[in-house]
Parts: C-alpha cells; sequence; structure tokens
C-alpha cells in the first residue's frame, strides 16, 4: 500500500506544481498566460522592474552631472593656486576669498549630487529586496498548498487513481512526466534557496548605502560650514580695512609681527618638549602606523626650516609636514582614536586645528582647516573625515599642517588667541 501512496503523491505533486508552482518561478510572458494567477504575478514584477529602469536612469543622469561638476573642482583649484602666488594685495585677497567660496559652492553641489545617487540607489535596492520577498513568499505558500493536498489525498485507493486516466499506458506517462516535474521541482527549490542568499546581499548592500549617505550628509555640513567661514571673514576684512589698501597692508604689518613672535614661542616651548620624549611610549618608527591624513602632495618636511625650504627670522623649526590638496580637501583621522582638543587661533599658529589621541602613545594635530566636523570627546575611525583643508592660521596658502606629538608630552595652553596645542613633535614620515 506504500507504493501506492508513493504514486498517488507523485501524481498530485504533477498537479498542483504544474498549477501553482512555475507559474512563479517563470514570469515571461508566455507562461503567465497560463492562468490568472500568474499573469498577475507577470505583471507585478514587470512593474517592479520599470521601477528599477526608471531608477537606474536617473543614477546614470547623476553621474554624468558629477563628471561636470568634478571638472569645474579641478579648474577652480587651480585659480585658487595662481591667486595664492599674486602680490598680497586687499583686492587679492578678496579675489582669494571669492573663488574659495566659488569652489566650495562646487564641493557642496558635489555632494549633494551623490547624496541624490545613494538614496536613488537606496530605493532600488528596495524594490530588490521587494522582488526577492514576494518571490519567496509566493512560492512558500504554494508549496504549503502542495503538502497539504498530498495529505488529504493519502489514502486514495490504486482504482481511483486508475479510473482518472483513459488507460493504463496513459498512468504510465502521467507518472513519467510526474518523475519529470520532481526534478524541475527539485531545481527551483535550489532557486529559491540563491533567491534568499540574494536577498542577504540585497540588505547588506542596503545597510552600507545608508552608512555612506549619513557620511555624505556629515561631509556637506562641514562643506557648508566652510563656505559660510569664508564669507564670514571676508565680511570682517571689509569692515576692518573699509575696503582701503593702505589699512590692509597696515593690517597685514601687524599680524605678521604678531604671528612672527608666537612662532618663535612655539619653537623655545617645543625645543625642550622634543627632548621630554620618551622613547618607549611610542611606536618604534615604520610604515603604516599612521595613515595619509588626505589626499595631496607634501609641500614641506618636517624639521629645521633651512632644510624644508621656508624661513624666516623666527620660524626656523617645522614641526610636521604640509601637504597641499586644494582648498576644501576632506582631512582625515590619520588613526582611530579620541578627539583631544579642537581649537581656533584665527589668523595666528594652527588657525582652526583639531588633535586626535591615539591608543598607541601618539597623538595627531591637525591645522590650518577651513572648517571642523569633530568635537571634543569623539571617537573616531581611522579615515573618517573630521575637518577640511583651508588656510586658516600662520599661513601663505591652502593646505593641512600635520604634526605627531608624544602623547606624553602633549598639552594644550590658553592664550589671546585662542587655545593653543604643545607638545614635543616627531617626524610624521617615520610612521606614514
Amino acid at each position: 500500500m506504500s507504493g501506492l501512496r508513493f504514486i498517488q503523491k507523485i501524481a498530485l505533486l504533477a498537479i498542483f506544481t504544474a498549477a501553482f508552482v512555475l507559474p512563479f518561478f517563470n514570469l515571461p510572458a508566455a507562461t503567465a498566460a497560463q492562468t490568472g494567477l500568474s499573469a498577475q504575478t507577470g505583471d507585478y514584477f514587470q512593474n517592479l522592474q520599470n521601477q528599477q529602469n526608471a531608477l537606474r536612469t536617473q543614477i546614470k543622469e547623476k553621474e554624468e552631472t558629477l563628471k561636470k561638476l568634478q571638472e569645474q573642482e579641478k579648474n577652480l583649484n587651480n585659480q585658487i593656486k595662481t591667486a595664492q602666488k599674486k602680490e598680497t594685495t586687499l583686492k587679492n585677497q578678496i579675489n582669494q576669498f571669492d573663488q574659495r567660496i566659488q569652489k566650495l559652492a562646487v564641493d557642496i553641489e558635489i555632494t549633494e549630487t551623490k547624496i541624490s545617487q545613494h538614496q536613488l540607489r537606496i530605493r532600488e535596492l528596495n524594490l530588490e529586496i521587494k522582488r526577492s520577498e514576494e518571490i519567496i513568499q509566493r512560492n512558500k505558500k504554494n508549496l504549503a498548498e502542495l503538502v497539504r493536498t498530498i495529505q488529504s489525498y493519502d489514502h486514495a485507493n490504486l482504482l481511483e487513481i486508475l479510473l482518472r486516466n483513459k488507460n493504463f499506458s496513459d498512468f504510465l506517462s502521467q507518472t513519467e512526466r510526474v518523475q519529470q516535474l520532481q526534478r524541475e521541482t527539485q531545481k527551483r527549490l535550489e532557486e529559491i534557496k540563491l533567491a534568499k542568499l540574494k536577498l542577504g546581499g540585497e540588505k547588506t548592500e542596503t545597510e552600507s548605502e545608508k552608512a555612506e549617505l549619513e557620511r555624505l550628509t556629515q561631509e556637506l555640513d562641514g562643506q557648508k560650514a566652510a563656505a559660510e567661514n569664508q564669507k564670514t571673514e571676508k565680511k570682517n576684512l571689509f569692515k576692518i580695512t573699509k575696503n582701503q589698501e593702505k589699512n590692509y597692508q597696515k593690517l597685514l604689518s601687524q599680524v605678521e609681527k604678531q604671528q612672527l613672535e608666537i612662532q618663535q614661542g612655539i619653537l623655545d616651548l617645543e625645543d625642550k618638549l622634543r627632548f621630554a620624549i620618551d622613547p618607549s611610549k611610542i611606536p618604534a618608527p615604520r610604515p603604516g602606523v599612521l595613515n595619509w591624513p588626505q589626499k595631496g602632495v607634501m609641500s614641506q618636511g618636517y624639521g629645521p626650516t633651512s632644510q624644508t625650504g621656508f624661513t624666516n627670522d623666527a620660524y626656523k623649526f617645522h614641526n610636521g609636514i604640509d601637504v597641499v590638496g586644494g582648498f576644501g580637501t576632506p582631512v582625515r583621522a590619520a588613526k582611530e582614536g579620541v578627539i583631544k582638543a579642537t581649537g581656533d587661533n584665527g589668523k595666528y599658529a594652527y588657525g582652526r586645528w583639531i588633535a586626535i589621541e591615539h591608543e598607541n602613545g601618539l597623538t595627531t594635530l591637525y591645522g590650518h582647516l577651513s572648517s571642523q566636523i569633530a568635537k571634543p570627546g569623539q571617537k573616531v575611525a581611522v579615515g573618517q573625515i573630521i575637518g577640511y583643508e583651508g588656510s586658516t592660521g600662520f599661513s601663505t596658502g591652502s593646505h593641512l599642517h600635520f604634526t605627531v606629538y608624544a602623547t606624553s608630552t602633549f598639552r594644550t595652553e590658553d592664550r589671546w588667541f585662542g587655545l593653543l596645542p604643545l607638545g614635543g613633535s616627531i617626524n610624521p614620515l617615520n610612521y606614514l
């Protein structure tokens, strides 16, 4: 009797597999026409496909927009570099402010376009997830229906089965077809497993896209802050100089004198602090301990300025390296750590700066920033954007000043121009 029940189940499996299971795996129009249910299924998935195609078209359009904006950004960077080499006059300074503001506006548009791209991609992934979940759910439902029907006919006898066919030959042919459908059903079940794997990948990618979207949103805030800072500095310059060249030159002379005095004070203090470094509390020199803090070209190295290529009466030792990437270039944490301090020295020393304390006994300083987006006490990951390249403080042009201190020697002091970072410096190239 167990043999009869097996044949019964095979026959029923053939009927219900053909009626319910296959339509949901085969979505082309020819299959959809076989039953009302499969036709609706075909329309449902076709609608999802149409929506995805529309989103992909929009994503492609955003990519073309990005290429044009990035070309504008490149041209503006070149203009800023050229302007920095010109004579220091009020007119040229105002022109630099205008170019930086224009460049930041393009940066903002680039970031907004990237945000839009990621939003579109998330929508596309949500449709993919919806499609995969619908395929899995519909087939689970119909396979469950098959099982229930097979169980309800489990006790049918041989005579009933034979009477359903015109002759014994038809019965045998039906059994052969059922065996073939069994193999096809097994194949389709494997495809369900693959669909589940695909669904898992889609969900993971969606989370990754959301994380990138959050990062870009923070980047946008930093760029907007940098643009506002430039507008404020331009406005203040007009107010102080009253748009008069002689007033500007007088101001410039006063600031330069103060800058040199401050720089001499830093030099004297840090000369002593370098001798206080305990080698046992810092990593041994080797590449890769720290990542480069931004993309660009090193314009000045570490050490005596007679060797690094920039010198004046007070500025005789460069306690870090300078990296030029272009005004507004993202500045990233060289290693994971905690924001130890931030400050704004105005036109003096490091301008806007950030210091990060790392667990390996090093503290890194990022100076002359156009804006800061990291806050004291905040934990940051290696490569995380913390600010943007600028030309604040004692700076002759847009660049990042990067210093590495021994943490045991690092401290900050309140000065009339703001919070000043100090410490025993180490050549960053020992660790980059």
